[in-house]
């Protein structure tokens, strides 16, 4: 079984004390590409994970090979930021809160119903 190619959307410090510690062990994940909008802080955290494909375009990311993305940035932005990727046809994984209203969640709800795509 192959590993399923990951991208990480955000870098900061939920990202470094959470996630990436645990991606680190997880078994059938790779993680290949990076996002973040600050560049010094992409850069340094990709450095220290080894981690070459950095990005600080969303649309760049989501245009890469990456088979999923893993949204670890401000509560406000992980429904519009899932959308673009389940829209993009990659499979999601959103830190809680899902979003900040229940209608928002709800309009996720029915973008990724219309897909193929996993949210979770």
């Amino acid at each position: 079984m192959k590993n399923l190619r990951l991208g990480l959307l955000g870098c900061g410090p939920i990202a470094q004390f959470a996630h990436l510690p645990a991606l680190e062990k997880a078994r059938g994940v790779e993680l290949v590409a990076m996002c973040d909008a600050s560049s010094n802080l992409l850069h340094r955290i990709g450095a220290r994970y080894g981690i070459t494909e950095l990005y600080t375009s969303y649309s760049h990311f989501l245009e890469s090979d990456i088979e999923a993305v893993l949204i670890a940035v401000a509560d406000p932005f992980h429904v519009p930021l899932a959308t673009q990727a389940i829209e993009a046809g990659k499979h999601v994984l959103v830190e809680k809160p899902l979003g900040v209203t229940a209608e928002e969640c709800r309009h996720l709800s029915e973008t990724v119903s219309g897909s193929v795509c996993k949210l979770q």
